[in-house]
Formats: structure tokens, C-alpha cells, sequence
């Protein structure tokens, strides 16, 4: 029997961010599993597109991933997603996987980085680890940008908040692009405290587009600038989350999970 691993990302067009975060968590899971095939696809068109025009090269989406590891003479596939929730990306994954189903002896996908419990639990710790949350001084605060959604996976953004709270790091805020809460509404939170200094760090896979545009942009609206117009002190931090490795190991830890 001939096993093989399908790692999927949403993707980025920026190649630092590829190599910091992306391939890091393939590297991780090739490592851990010598003995198997392992591949790689990305959800978004556009950033197929982009790199295939800019760059030279293809990466397959889904549907195209499962039909080269189908040829391949792959036996048994197990995918594993990158992304943070299981949202409209991740049914995506699902999809395809459902259409594939007769092509392998056996076809598992795993969940995204907050699925469960434990999930947000050991991703709170991992980033007060990385970032210290819980040395932070009284008149700092940190906001983690995520990109948000308008699935019902979003509630994962408010659970992870409510995650750091729990856990004392009252002075870290939960944000997003796309869906809540949003920018706005953390800012006003940001009023009802003293707060002079503010980090931005990406709760994103990857420190892409998002990161380095809406975050950390120059770019009026911002959200450095708009910290910086408000009269905070702002660090930015580019750095996505894959770069980390006992993310790395998490993702993997899920990974294990259909593997057995």
C-alpha cells in the first residue's frame, strides 16, 4: 500500500511568507512521515494564478492534487489543512475529498489549526510563549489580526478571545479583516483603557497580503496608521503563525489524529 499526505493552504503570493510558513509546516510533516508521498495544494485561485504568472510555476488546487496522487497509484491520502478554522475553505478541502472518495482505498482529512478545546487552549499557550502576553505592561496591548469570515466558523475568533481571557491575557484582542471583531470594535474597546503602547501581530498562517497591507501598510486606513492617528505607540510584527514551530507541531498533532 502506497500512502501519501495532501498538505493544503489558502496560499500567498508572497514568496518570504511561503518559505517561512508554509513550507516550514511541510517540511515538518515530511519529516515526520518519510515513508509517505507528500504533496501540496492551495485553495485560492487568485494566488494560483499569481504565482503561476509571476513566478513560473503551478500549484495544483485540490481537485487537481487528488487526480495527480490518484495517478500517482497513491492508495491510501490523508490531507491535512492549514488554515486557522474550519470555514468556507475547509469545506472546499471536504468537497473535494467527497468527489475523490472512490479513487483510494482510504481518504482522510484532517481539521485546521482551532478545531476543539485543546485546540484553543494549546494555541493560547503557544503565542503567550512566542510573544509573552503575560508580561506585557499595563499600558500595553497587543491585537492579533485574523482574517475572519462570514461562516459560521467565524465564532471561532470570539472562542479564542474568550480563550485569552481565561487564561489572564486581559490586555490581547482578538481581531479580524472580514468578519468579527472587527477593527472598529476593538478600537473601541482600546478607548475604555490607558493603554499607550500597541503590537500588531498577525493570527493569520502566513504574514501575506493582509499582514502587510491592511496591517502594517502605509496606507491611510491601515491599521498601524490608524493606531498611530489615534496617538498609540505602534509595533508591527510579520510574522504568520506557521512560522512557529510548536504551531508546526500542532498542525501535525491533528495530522496523527487520522493517521493513527
Amino acid at each position: 500500500m502506497k500512502n501519501g499526505i495532501l498538505v493544503v493552504s489558502f496560499g500567498t503570493t508572497y514568496k518570504e511568507a511561503r518559505k517561512l510558513s508554509l513550507e516550514q509546516i511541510e517540511n515538518t510533516i515530511s519529516s515526520a512521515y518519510r515513508n509517505f508521498s507528500v504533496y501540496k495544494a492551495y485553495t485560492s485561485k487568485i494566488v494560483q494564478k499569481c504565482i503561476h504568472e509571476n513566478e513560473g510555476f503551478f500549484v495544483p488546487d485540490v481537485n487537481q492534487a487528488l487526480q495527480k496522487i490518484s495517478e500517482d497509484g497513491i492508495d491510501n491520502i490523508y490531507i491535512q489543512p492549514t488554515h486557522i478554522i474550519p470555514g468556507e475553505e475547509y469545506n472546499k478541502i471536504l468537497d473535494a475529498a467527497g468527489k475523490y472518495k472512490d479513487k483510494f482505498n482510504i481518504i482522510k482529512t484532517a481539521m485546521p489549526l482551532l478545531s476543539s478545546d485543546k485546540d484553543f487552549e494549546l494555541t493560547a499557550d503557544i503565542l503567550n510563549h512566542q510573544y509573552g502576553f503575560n508580561n506585557t505592561s499595563n499600558d500595553s496591548a497587543i491585537i492579533l489580526m485574523g482574517h475572519g469570515s462570514g461562516h459560521s466558523a467565524n465564532k471561532c475568533y470570539s472562542q479564542f478571545q474568550y480563550t485569552l481571557n481565561q487564561k489572564g491575557f486581559s490586555n490581547v484582542f482578538v481581531s479580524t479583516v472580514e468578519g468579527f471583531p472587527d477593527f472598529d470594535s476593538t478600537l473601541n474597546i482600546l478607548k475604555e483603557h490607558s493603554y499607550k503602547n500597541i503590537t500588531l501581530i498577525p493570527f493569520m498562517v502566513t504574514a501575506g497580503d493582509h499582514a502587510h497591507n491592511d496591517m502594517a501598510g502605509n496606507k491611510e486606513n491601515s491599521w498601524k496608521n490608524r493606531l498611530y492617528n489615534l496617538g498609540y505607540n505602534v509595533i508591527v510584527i510579520t510574522q504568520g503563525l506557521g512560522g512557529i514551530p510548536e504551531i508546526q507541531s500542532l498542525y501535525l498533532s491533528h495530522l496523527e489524529n487520522i493517521i493513527g
